[in-house]
């Protein structure tokens, strides 16, 4: 049983890919992870990783094209699941249904999965389709910009997640230029990560930002906050985690 934390934001355009996929390398240097790009129409995870021209995809999975197994690929450490890339994409089917089925099926061979999930809320969309499945989302955390817009999406989309019963670990503030006066969400707030021209590099040179410069200043912002919330939040939840999947187990050895 792994612990599911979700990037999102009603917003698009806040970095939350970036964080998301950052935030998975990094862990999966000192815990099993998987990273799941569920923006199926418009997913650009398969870039920073350099996955675009792979054949099997999460498009292809729920399409009934593709097993499990043909769609999870290393990158260093961390395992990847990315959605098609290509105008391809708008061709496929979701089945939600099949996307249930795929997290059950390996959910206990990582401790944590971090899902990038797509800004829209439409119909058919991987967002909120599974409320009410157990163990879906754990954790969800909000990736918002550095801009009055941004901070009230942000806030916007913590109701929309609370309306829905997600549990929201706070908000992160991408792209930080100190215009934004942040005491409005200081109570929620987890990190500010700077902005940084340098991120564009993980696009072209299809690596994580974390991995080509450790030392950039967004890098370093981002390994500190993963570190932090992996030992404030989700240390606990996991534990929490194992301890369930264990009395289950032993209650079904008494029978």
């Amino acid at each position: 049983m792994s612990l599911k934390v979700g990037f999102f934001n009603l917003q698009g355009g806040t970095g939350k890919t970036t964080v998301a996929a950052n935030f998975a390398y990094v862990l999966s240097e000192f815990t099993k992870t998987l990273l799941i790009d569920c923006d199926v129409y418009c997913g650009t995870i398969g870039l920073i990783f350099g996955l675009e021209d792979k054949e099997h995809n999460l498009n292809t999975y729920l399409n009934g094209e593709s097993t499990s197994e043909e769609i999870i690929y290393s990158y260093d450490e961390l395992d990847v699941i990315h959605a098609d890339v290509t105008s391809k994409a708008f061709g496929y089917k979701v089945d939600i249904d099949r996307f249930s089925e795929l997290i059950s099926e390996i959910s206990d061979r990582y401790d944590i999965i971090v899902i990038d999930f797509p800004p829209n809320i439409t119909e058919g969309s991987l967002v909120f389709n599974y409320i009410g499945e157990e163990d879906l989302i754990n954790k969800m955390i909000i990736v918002g910009e550095d801009s009055i817009p941004g901070i009230i999406n942000s806030l916007k989309s913590i109701d929309l997640a609370n309306d829905f019963s997600i549990e929201t670990a706070g908000i992160v503030i991408n792209k930080f230029k100190n215009v934004s006066d942040l005491t409005e969400i200081a109570d929620d707030l987890l990190a500010v990560l700077p902005y940084s021209e340098e991120v564009e590099r993980q696009w072209v040179e299809s690596a994580p930002i974390v991995k080509l410069n450790r030392r950039n200043k967004f890098s370093k912002s981002m390994i500190d906050f993963t570190h932090t919330i992996s030992k404030e939040l989700l240390e606990k939840d996991l534990t929490t985690l194992r301890a369930i999947r264990l009395a289950k187990e032993i209650g079904m050895r008494e029978e």
